[in-house]
């Protein structure tokens, strides 16, 4: 049998429905046990020992998810999300970013209709936790840069900001179910949805709302408009120096650069 054969049966194994499939059979035939252990055994206890780790790591990103379902709820639909992914990088603290649209699609999850973007603002929140810094904007550079120039300036959020639009009160629902959230309270579906911006304004994390103008020109500059598209809103000359003083706009460029 030929290497790549023995490895596909293996991940067909490790990511099987349950411990006695047929890919945990198949692939059994081709691992050589040992004198204590058949090698079925070996490959449960490997199987086991993966999909425990990544469920870890999605216990460590999503700890609100988890509350909201209970850990025996969130354990089994982490498990089902283990077998369907596979993680991509060595580093566990990238595993988990397409978990909330596989929330969206999971039926069991469908009674909390908000889940899956509460799950897209913890990931924001993980992102941001771990981005790397930026120093200040510098508008005296951006003044400088010559008149038939400025139009073709890009500028760029802060490195830990993700925008967040969902019709949910996920900022609400995460906050009460934060550990440190003193008194037990719900919160009603009926306060509407939100446009976030989830951002680390140094050591400090953030949760900010944003208006209907705001989220219009951060989602703008994440899209990678000039200065010279954007210059036809009337708000700009107002909005633009309120978003980098806020810190959401944290850098620009010129495309000749």
């Amino acid at each position: 049998m030929r290497l790549g054969e023995i490895q596909r049966l293996f991940h067909d194994a490790v990511r099987s429905a349950d411990d006695d499939s047929g890919a945990i059979h198949e692939a059994s035939l081709a691992i050589v046990g040992s004198a204590s252990l058949p090698a079925r055994e070996h490959l449960l206890i490997y199987r086991r020992a993966v999909l425990g780790t990544l469920t870890r790591a999605l216990t460590e990103i999503y700890p609100v998810c988890r509350r909201l379902t209970g850990a025996e709820f969130f354990d089994a639909m982490s498990r089902d999300y283990a077998r369907r992914t596979a993680s991509r990088s060595p580093d566990l603290g990238a595993y988990g970013e397409c978990f909330a649209d596989f929330i969206a699609g999971f039926e069991a999850a469908r009674v909390l209709p908000y889940l899956a973007d509460v799950a897209r603002l913890e990931w924001c929140w993980h992102r941001a936790f771990h981005a790397a810094d930026r120093a200040p904007f510098d508008p005296a550079g951006l003044a400088a840069v010559e008149d038939e120039r400025q139009s073709r300036i890009r500028l760029a959020l802060h490195p830990s900001a993700s925008l967040l639009a969902s019709g949910y009160p996920v900022h609400r629902i995460w906050e009460v179910n934060q550990p440190e959230h003193e008194v037990v309270s719900s919160v009603s579906l009926d306060e509407g949805g939100v446009r976030l911006v989830v951002w680390r304004q140094q050591y400090d994390m953030r949760i900010d709302l944003l208006d209907e103008r705001e989220w219009w020109l951060l989602d703008a500059v994440r899209s990678g408009a000039t200065l010279g598209a954007l210059s036809d809103s009337p708000d700009l000359p107002t909005l633009l120096p309120r978003c980098i003083t806020r810190g959401w706009i944290a850098a620009w460029k010129s495309i000749d650069d």
